[in-house]
């Protein structure tokens, strides 16, 4: 339990909650080059029974005391999820010899999920909902060297926007909107029998803010910049 006193809000526990199971089905094929890289395919299929969402409640009494928000973890029902995800890796060298310190690394994932036997209180009726925590499409794409003792990676992540929350009415409920991270790394090691590493990290380059929203991207519910971070240092190898 988790009180906020000053927000008259609660975070209460469900003793009654339910394990959830997974019945999945995978199809997948591989072909790898006779360098280092592979490129890969697959489909998959998951029915999962009992899925636990958090369920929002304003103005909900709990213990005889009326509370503006109430949130309860819930088994919101049953879900079908459908998806397919391809991913490469491959360095540069099938291009020219000297290029095989460079490389590339991505993947992709596309899933569709609908929510069946909705067990929240007045809306079991609803139709077309998402399963919480499912974005629909999820990407990254690296761009790395490696070379005499020197490493350095490009990144870049997406995923887009996904039900998080549920509450009494669509209206109601929380979306975490969609993020686009970008980081880059580098480090150089040296040294014989004790190795040092130089190494500097900056991620979130694109000063991505957490956000939710309610309903509808229109309706911002929170908003956090955390702006680039830095951090480098030396590491040393006995």
């Amino acid at each position: 339990m988790n009180i906020k006193r000053g927000d008259n809000e609660i975070v209460i526990g469900n003793p009654g909650l339910k394990a959830t199971t997974s019945h999945n089905l995978d199809l997948s094929t591989e072909y790898y080059w006779k360098s280092v890289g592979l490129v890969s395919a697959g489909i998959f299929y998951k029915h999962i029974e009992g899925f636990i969402v958090n369920e929002v409640a304003f103005n909900r009494e709990y213990e005889g005391h009326l509370w503006t928000k109430l949130t309860q973890p819930k088994n919101g029902g049953n879900a079908n999820i459908l998806g397919a995800e391809i991913a490469l890796q491959r360095d540069f060298g099938f291009i020219s010899p000297a290029l095989k310190c460079i490389g590339l690394y991505g993947t992709y994932t596309y899933t569709f999920s609908r929510i069946t036997d909705f067990s929240f209180e007045g809306r079991e009726n609803e139709k077309g909902l998402s399963l919480p925590g499912s974005p629909a499409h999820t990407a990254n794409i690296s761009l790395y060297f490696e070379k005499f003792g020197l490493s350095a990676r490009a990144s870049f992540n997406y995923a887009s926007d996904f039900l998080d929350e549920m509450g009494a009415s669509r209206f109601y409920d929380r979306y975490y909107d969609a993020v686009k991270y970008m980081d880059f790394n580098i480090a150089y090691t040296f040294g014989k029998k004790t190795k040092f590493t130089v190494y500097a990290d900056c991620t979130n380059l694109l000063n991505q803010p957490l956000r939710y929203y309610q309903g509808s991207k229109d309706f911002t519910m929170q908003q956090e910049y955390y702006g680039i971070k830095l951090n480098g240092g030396v590491k040393v190898t006995f």
